[in-house]
């Protein structure tokens, strides 16, 4: 299990911040994520293997946000 922090810019709302949380827990091996609008990050528990980085990141863009992935 893997821990990632996504930097994510354009959220304005508590409907970014569910939508967001919502691309992120479709993506297979997420095992559970918090979304922080105050914050501006999403940090997101992993399967590293079933899914990297970039792709919870790529998940988060096609909903129309930056997001760039902070490993931890």
């Amino acid at each position: 299990m893997k821990t990632t922090t996504l930097s994510i810019k354009g959220m304005h709302c508590d409907g970014c911040v569910q939508i967001v949380q919502h691309m992120l827990e479709q993506q297979a091996g997420v095992k559970g994520c918090s979304v922080s609008l105050d914050a501006k990050q999403a940090r997101v528990a992993h399967d590293a293997d079933r899914v990297s980085a970039e792709t919870l990141a790529e998940s988060v863009r096609t909903a129309g946000y930056e997001a760039l992935p902070t490993e931890n």
